[in-house]
Formats: structure tokens, sequence, C-alpha cells
């Protein structure tokens, strides 16, 4: 097929573009279908005979071309070119398994190669998509295993696959991708070549897309439309570029051309796949390593490195020892920069293995720091002694012994010592290793060749010898260390003495330690984990009023810490310094509570049920007020540990508890309200909608006590619920109450609280019949002391009316009434019903029967529940006040006086 392709005579494949086809004897007509340029038919000559005799070909390898109809490319089925091989069944099969994976139909690599070339795919997406191959890929260890089988039995498991594969084929129907052209193609992939070689470039990408049709996959038409494009259409020359050098992906040079074409169109994603490709195909190649690292640091991706310097020592052999030393300690201190430790120790195991005929101290200094941090102290001791002259001698193990037996891998140091040329660093993880190890007395002995050395150069060493000894509680060797650190110019820093007032706390000498404490509190006011700790120190010494000032923060300037607010809070309620405690009480809880700026709002809380709705109606009420939504000046508060949940809301209840003992009622009013907002209390809403009631009553705020507690009668109706809301309702500055009741009454019962508080509201609004009416109804089902007194009370209004008839009857069905309500309330009930009808006939004017009833309460048993709550339930005083207004109308007074001075006088 080369020679018919090299020759130019007639008896060549002659091939001519005519604007008309016309019919020639021994000619047919194939059409070239190009995406790009026109459908044009091309006549390809057909061989002669003697010419096709003369060559020892196959002729089953061609088949006759006939000419086609034009249409889409996308809907044309042109039959493949067919060829045999005469090659052994082995190795047909084994080419076919390396050059012809089952990957992708034809049509669907047709359609991702225009996808492709039309812009709607990048290259990276391009070449993820062209690569899928489920199920089907044979692994590099299916054939690896030659090494260890016959070649007759890689051979079987071969052909074993490659039937697999044939029968999975007839099931799916996916056809092959070829990556080599046959025989017929080859000739006019050179026919391509040459007619661009022409100049005729048209033709020739007409030749190669036809190609491409038939077998996608191969890389020389691609390669061919490269150059045709490179001058005229630079891009879509690098598209048909980067297509070929996907599929032959082994040249690392074309990868490397391709990227730096990309980086040249400003397309830095697509270099950085084309470098990561030349990778694959030459992985030790440094600089292309240097290349992607450097791109994709400048696309943003800042860890690539990691992963790029990883692969390359993974490639590296011990004859790129320079390249492996520097490359692996630039990879271990990019993971220690990121506290990847793990990671850091497996690069520097890469010298360590690889070449370790180039380490040097600094190596061992680098090891020697991750082995300690990552606690495998055994290893770095083994580190020290095999790469410095530090020397160590292991005590003879007796194998008998019990302790040994059970742990065999545990050696005991006999020995030790540091020579004077080990630099200090060494000097120093080698204290630190014997530390850890539990070795303390070897460790002190050698300290002094440490101590020997300047801090004001070596202090950060001092520091970490220290913290060893202090991490096994030996305070004491530490503070030798750190004492010099202390006392020096570079190292007096914070940090340093926040250990030395930890050493001294360890040591049980407080005074030392929160003069330390005072130093670091000085050096970084900032610094709260110190604060806290000279708090506790001064809380433990009974100076709370110092403990508090230590925990003081400012709201404008610093970022709160929530715990340390609820520290001095607590502080602030022992010192009794009651307007700084709610001030910071106030302040913790603004985490989660909104502030209530005004008594308006309080509605907008009071209406709604649920926090996320609260916060909702409060919004809206600060639109339509035209107010800011959020608050200005917020503090902000930092991500530490917050006191628990349960801590902070018992500090809530026991600031409702101060602000009540102190009568601040508005103050409460404020807290409890606020507490509404906060989703951290969401579970207590109950607990908290009744302490805004409480705080609503003992503020006079009858309006919005009145919505809190309709809402908590709605929910439960007993007794309890009835009284809050009778108290409410005495307060009320409006009628509201009579609507809701009046709304509850067909819902209730003969008899229950709701009637009672009906008859309440007639009695009070001055229509005493029907009050007196409900009441009779009431006492005929249920009588009761209570409704007994109500029913004496309404008879005494109706009969102190200017116009009521009957008078003299009405007084005594009401003196009969409270007869019976001394009756029911019973001996335990003699000191309130002796005031009440003294009082029922006071009002009448019946004043000896009052004065009478007024001796009764001052000089009678009032009975034990009275003596357990006189501030509650003792009425001697107003009884004494009352008979000292009977004496003084009656100008008696010397009585009044002696009842004013016995019983009222303090």
């Amino acid at each position: 097929m080369e020679q018919l392709t090299a020759d130019n005579n007639k008896t060549n494949m002659d091939v001519e573009i005519n604007s008309e086809v016309k019919s020639q004897e021994h000619k047919e007509d194939i059409m070239i279908l190009d995406h790009d340029t026109n459908v044009m038919p091309i006549i390809i000559e057909e061989l002669d005979e003697s010419a096709i005799n003369s060559m020892d070909m196959d002729m089953t390898e061609f088949i006759e071309a006939k000419a086609l109809e034009v249409q889409d490319v996308s809907e044309t089925i042109i039959p493949s070119y067919t060829y045999s091989r005469q090659s052994s069944p082995v190795n047909d099969i084994v080419m076919e398994i390396d050059d012809q994976n089952v990957l992708l139909t034809a049509e669907e690599e047709d359609r991702l190669t225009k996808q492709f070339l039309n812009g709607e795919l990048t290259f990276s997406e391009y070449s993820s998509k062209m690569d899928e191959n489920p199920e089907l890929e044979i692994s590099d260890t299916d054939i690896s295993k030659k090494d260890s089988e016959s070649e007759q039995a890689v051979s079987q498991q071969i052909i074993n696959k490659k039937e697999q594969k044939l029968s999975t084929f007839s099931q799916a129907g996916p056809k092959r991708k070829r990556r080599t052209l046959p025989p017929v193609l080859q000739g006019l992939m050179g026919e391509a070549n040459l007619r661009f070689a022409r100049g005729e470039t048209t033709l020739a990408a007409q030749m190669c897309m036809e190609i491409i049709r038939q077998v996608p996959s191969a890389p020389e038409p691609f390669q061919t439309l490269a150059m045709i494009y490179e001058n005229d259409q630079p891009e879509k020359s690098l598209q048909f570029a980067l297509i070929a050098a996907h599929l032959s992906p082994k040249d690392a040079d074309q990868w490397a051309r391709l990227a730096n074409l990309s980086l040249e169109s400003g397309n830095i994603k697509q270099a950085i796949t084309c470098y990561s490709k030349a990778i694959q195909a030459s992985p030790k190649e440094v600089h292309l390593y240097e290349s992607l690292i450097q791109l994709q640091e400048q696309n943003g991706d800042k860890r690539a490195y990691l992963k790029a310097y990883t692969k390359l020592l993974h490639h590296l052999d011990s004859e790129n020892g320079e390249e492996i030393l520097k490359y692996a300690k630039i990879l271990a201190k990019r993971h220690m920069q990121e506290n990847n430790n793990e990671q850091a120790l497996d690069a520097m195991e890469y010298i360590f293995v690889k070449c370790p005929e180039l380490i040097t101290l600094e190596e061992v200094n680098i090891m020697t720091e991750l082995l300690i941090t990552l606690k495998h102290f055994n290893r770095c001791l083994d580190t020290l002694t095999k790469y410095t002259s530090i020397w160590v001698q292991f005590k003879e193990i007796d194998v008998s012994d019990k302790k040994v037996s059970e742990s065999p891998n545990v050696s005991i140091i006999e020995t030790c010592d540091i020579p004077d040329d080990v630099v200090v660093d060494l000097k120093a993880k080698f204290l630190i290793t014997l530390i850890e190890l539990n070795e303390i007395t070897m460790a002190d002995k050698l300290l002094p060749k440490l101590l020997k050395e300047d801090p004001e150069i070596s202090g950060d060493l001092f520091l970490d010898v220290a913290e060893a000894f202090m991490g096994k509680k030996e305070f004491q060797r530490a503070l030798n260390l750190l004492d010099p650190l202390v006392n020096s110019n570079n190292f007096s820093l914070a940090a340093v003495w926040l250990r030395h007032a930890e050493c001294w706390v360890g040591c049980k000498d407080l005074k030392k330690a929160i003069k330390s404490y005072e130093v670091v509190k000085q050096l970084s006011p900032q610094h709260l984990g110190a604060r806290l700790a000279l708090a506790k120190l001064y809380k433990f010494k009974g100076q709370y009023i110092k403990a508090a000032e230590v925990l003081k923060q400012d709201p404008e300037s610093d970022a709160l810490d929530p715990n340390v607010i609820y520290m001095r809070t607590l502080l602030l309620f022992k010192t009794q310094k009651y307007d700084e405690y709610f001030q910071s009480g106030m302040l913790l809880l603004s985490r989660h509570c909104i502030n209530i700026r005004s008594k308006a709002e309080l509605g907008a809380l009071t209406r709604a049920t649920g926090v996320r709705q609260r916060l909702e109606s409060l919004q809206l009420h600060r639109l339509s007020c035209g107010e800011k939504l959020e608050e200005e000046n917020v503090p902000t508060f930092v991500n530490s540990d917050e006191p628990s949940e349960k801590n902070e809301f018992l500090l809530y209840l026991q600031m409702c508890k101060l602000a009540c003992e102190l009568k601040r009622y508005g103050l409460l009013q404020r807290i409890c309200f606020s507490a509404l907002t906060s989703k951290r209390f969401e579970k207590r809403n109950s607990h908290i909608m009744f302490l805004c009631l409480v705080s609503c009553i003992h503020n006079n705020d009858s309006f919005y006590g009145y919505n809190i507690v309709r809402e908590i009668v709605k929910v439960c109706q007993r007794s309890n619920s009835w009284n809050l809301l009778n108290i409410v309702i005495q307060k009320a500055e409006d009628s509201r109450h009579n609507r809701f009741i009046m709304r509850l009454l067909g819902r209730e019962d003969a008899f229950s609280h709701l009637h009672i508080m009906h008859a309440n509201n007639c009695l009070v609004s001055g229509t005493y019949t029907y009050a007196l009416n409900d009441y009779i109804s009431l006492f005929r089902v249920t009588p009761n002391a209570l409704l007994a007194l109500l029913i004496s009370v309404t008879l005494l209004q109706m009969s102190c009316q200017k116009h009521s008839s009957k008078k003299n009857q009405l007084v005594i069905q009401a003196i009969a009434f409270f007869k019976k309500y001394a009756q029911l309330r019973g001996v335990e009930g003699q000191h309130e019903t002796y005031y009440n009808t003294a009082r029922a006939f006071h009002q009448i004017g019946m004043l000896p029967t009052a004065i009478h009833y007024y001796k009764l309460v001052l000089h009678s048993d009032p009975g034990n529940l009275v003596k357990q709550n006189e501030e509650l339930l003792d009425l001697k005083k107003e009884a004494a006040f009352n008979l000292h207004l009977i004496y003084l109308q009656s100008e008696n007074l010397n009585l009044a006086r002696m009842y004013l001075e016995d019983y009222i006088t303090i």
C-alpha cells in the first residue's frame, strides 16, 4: 500500500474534484463528508488487475466504493473498510486488547468530538468522557502476572478475557475503538498528507474528516488537521492537536508543547490538563512538575503542589538523590505549615529510604521534630543515635523478668551521654525524648549541658524541654529552664510567663502564680485563658472584686468570650454590685435574645406564639415604625466553649429573682420579655411565659399581662390559672376580659370559676340583679363560703342604693348569708369571718355590732394558719384601724389613740 501511495503515475489512486461527477469506466464515486466545508464528490480510481496481481495482498482487504447520497453526517452510515490480519491468534488478541479498547461507539465519539470543537466541552471534560470504559478495561495487574506464570497460561488468560468481552459486545453492542488505521485508510491518510504538502488544504481536510468518520480514535487525521489550520485558525488547530495528543498520549513533549500553546491562548485550566497528561507520559521529568505546580497555584489550587510533589517523589529513584532531597524537604515543610505531620513524615521517609547517604543534620532535625510531634519517641531515639554522636547503652534484658515478658519491645536505658559537638537543637530533642520515655532522672543529669547554652539564642529550645517536664508534672525541674527565660530580653514573653505561672500553680505557690499571671495580663491583655486562670486564683483566695475586675471586657473593642462574661456575672453577684451584675447578665443574654427597645414592642411578643413568629412580628413592628431591624454597635463574641444552656437559664432565673427582690419591676419585665426571643431557651417557653406574666402583675401592666394570661387560660383551665386571670382583671383598665369571658361561658359546665368571674364583673359594673341571680344559681348547685360572702356583699350593695325598696329585707337577708358564710368557713376561718362581718355592719352603720366583731378579731385565737402566715393573713391591724376610725368619729380620741398605739404603731 505504501508503494501505491508513493507512486505518482496514472496507475496510482487519482483523486479529482469536479463540480459535476461524470461516470467513467472502472471508476466509482465516494462522498467525502466534511463538518466545515461543502460536500464534494471524490472520484477514486480502482486499481487495475495487473497491479493487484503484482502485489502479494489479500483481496478481502478491499471493498468497492459506491457513490453516496449527500446528507447530514450525523445521519449517514458508511460501512467501514474490512481488513484481515495474518498473525498468530494470541498476538492478534493482545494487540486488539492494547489498541482497541472497548469504549464509546463511533457515533458517541463523533458527538463528543463535535461538542469539543464547537466549544461546548472543555478539553478536560472531553478527555474524561472519552476515557470512560466501565467494567470492560483490563488492568495492568492482569497482564503483569506473566512474571509468575508461563507464557501459555498468560495467553490462555487473555484469550478468555477476549471471549468474555466478545460475549459482552454481543449483548450490549458497542463498537471497538480502532487506534490504528486499516491499510485502505492508511493509503487515504497518505494521500491527505500529500495533498496538504501540495497546498490543497481543503481537499486534505475533507479526506481527514472522512477517515475520522470511519475511525474516530485514530490520531493521524487529527494531527494533519492541526497542521492544516495552524496558520489560519490557531485555536482550531490547537483543538485538533489536543484530540490527536489524547489519542496518542505517550508523547510527553507533545503535551508540553500543547500546554505552552494553551497558555499563549490564556487557557490556564487546559494547560494544567496538558501538563498532567505529560507527567503521566513521563513521570520522572522534574520540570513538568514545576510547571504544573506553578500553574495550579496561579489558578487558585494552593494545595496542588502537595499532590504533585508526592507523585514526583514516588517516581524518582535513588540515582535522583539530589532531587529527592530537595523536593522531599519542600513537601515536608509545606505539610508542617498546615499541621499535616503524618504526611510530612511520609515525605521525609523518601530521603531516609531512597538516599540515606545524603542525610545531613538538617534532615535529622526535621525528622526528629516530626517524630516527637507524632510521639514516635523510640524511633526518634534510634534516629538520633544513628546519625549523630549521641550514644545510648541499654540494659541487658532478663528474659525471666515478668515485666519484660509482658512488654517485650520495651528497652531500658542504662546510661547515655550527649557529646559537646552535638548541635543544641538535637541536644534539646534528645532531652525531650528521654523525658517522654520517662527517663526523668537521666534527662535531669544531662540538663546542665543545655543550660550552659545562651537563653537569649536558644530560648525556644529551653521552652520545649520545660513543656516536656510539665507534661510529666515535673514543675520544679521545668522552673529551672523557665527562670532564665523570664529574666531574659528576647524570651520574656507572655507565653513563657504563662508557663511560669502554671508551674507555680503546680508547685502550690499561689502567690507567685498570681504574680506571674499578672505579668501575662500586662503583656497580653487579650489572653482570656490567663485571665480566667488568674480570676480562679483570686476567687480561691476570696478576692471576688479583683477576680471580677480581671475578667472585665470592653464590648466596643474586644471580641467577647461568653464563658468569661458568665463567670464575671456570677462574681458580680457575690460582690453585690447589682447594677454591673444586670448589665453583664444582659450582655451575655444578648447573644441569643433581642434587646427590647420600648414597651410598645411587648405587644408584638405577646400576640405571637413560637420564637420564629415572635421575631417576625417584632421585625414587622419595627418596619412599621421606620426603625432599623438590627442593633447598632453589636458586640462580637468569639467561638468558644459557652456556658451550658442549663447554667445560663439558672443565671436568667437568678436575675429575675433579684430584680423582683429589689422591686425593680421594669427591669424584671424587660429581662423576662427579652427571653421570649431566645432560640436557645425555646424548650423553656412555658416557664418564661409565666415569668413574663408575673413581671406584668408586679409592674401593674394589665394590658400585656392580660394578653399572656388569656393564652394560659386557654391551655390550662385550673383554679390557679383563673386566679391569675382574676388578679390581672382587678388591675385592668379596659373591659376586653368581659368579651373573652362571655365567649367561654357557653362551653362551661353548670358551675365553674368562669361563671363566678362573670358574676363578679356584673357586681363591679353595678348590675347587682344579674350578679345576685348568678351567685344564687351557683350557690344552689355548689354551696360554698365564697359564694355566700359574695351574695351577702351583693345584697348589702343593693340595700345601700338610693332608690332601692325593701332595704330592711335586703339587710336581713345579707346578715343571714353572712352567718351562712361563717358557718361554711368553720373554726379555722373565724379570724376572717369576724373581720368581714364587722366590715358589713360598719358599712350599714350598725357601729356597736361592728365594734363587737372588730374586738373579736383582736382578742380571739386566729388559728395556726394565720399564725404561720401573719404578714399575709393577720387582720388585726386592719381591725384596729377601723376601730380607731369609729372612735374618732364619735370623738373618743383616747380610745382611738390607744388602738393605734397598741396595734399599728411601729
